[in-house]
């Protein structure tokens, strides 16, 4: 399953943001090395290049493959060295960085022993950093409830944890960790029901046209009753992070 990133990235921004409570966590590792420049995998629009960048200034190298993905982020001015290319073949020299970071990418690189091998080539004696979702995540997110297909999209593309620990070591990283983190509560509103109509994470692009228009419908009627449904989305997220 591939998503088209280069048609929605006229859209891609309009009901997400970037950073997070892992954003803390990125700049900590990078600052344990005084790292000096640093690799985003995955850039995409600039919506983590940016809270990255302010959470920790340094030089920072953002990759990404999508060329329209790549435009819109452009526009934004950020100060960043923008490059085009592939996690399996990094455009960059050996020990070049001493932090590499990526988030929510993993899912789009299924060889994930041939990405982590080359992140240990570009890196100088420094540590490599992903964020993703959990498997336990995905089957308890809220919108199960209202897309059938909406965790089985999911399972087949997010690693689980312990796959990502395990392609880490192989790939002779030392030191592997993780850690959980879980966002503020938010309610699912008519606001969040407008971010998923406007299918905000790419999920919803993946799910049946039929379905996910079926399920917009009865997610917009079930909170246009009471004004929100009776649970809260709550944000989780998990960084796994190693050193060479």
């Amino acid at each position: 399953m591939n998503v088209d990133y280069d048609r929605i990235s006229t859209r891609y921004d309009s009901h997400r943001r970037g950073g997070g409570p892992y954003l803390r966590r990125l700049a900590t590792l990078a600052g344990e090395r005084k790292a000096t420049t640093a690799l985003e995998i995955g850039a995409g629009t600039g919506l983590n290049t940016q809270a990255f960048l302010d959470a920790y200034p340094c030089t920072l190298i953002a990759l990404e493959r999508s060329s329209g993905m790549l435009a819109k982020a452009k526009t934004k001015a950020i100060p960043a060295q923008w490059l085009q290319g592939s996690a399996l073949n990094l455009p960059i020299a050996a020990e070049s960085v001493s932090f590499v970071f990526g988030v929510y990418v993993l899912h789009h690189l299924p060889e994930l022993g041939s990405v982590f091998r080359e992140c240990a080539r570009v890196l100088r004696d420094g540590c490599a950093a992903f964020v993703t979702a959990s498997t336990d995540f995905i089957e308890g997110h809220p919108m199960n409830r209202y897309f059938p297909s909406f965790a089985t999209v999911d399972r087949t593309r997010f690693q689980p944890i312990e796959t990502v620990v395990e392609s880490f070591c192989r790939a002779g990283f030392t030191a592997v960790d993780t850690e959980r983190f879980i966002d503020a509560p938010r309610p699912i509103d008519s606001v969040y029901v407008e971010r998923v109509a406007n299918r905000f994470i790419s999920t919803y692009d993946l799910i049946p046209p039929d379905e996910f228009e079926e399920g917009v419908r009865r997610l917009r009627a079930d909170v246009a009753r009471t004004g929100r449904l009776d649970v809260d989305m709550v944000w989780e997220s998990v960084a796994v992070w190693a050193w060479k």
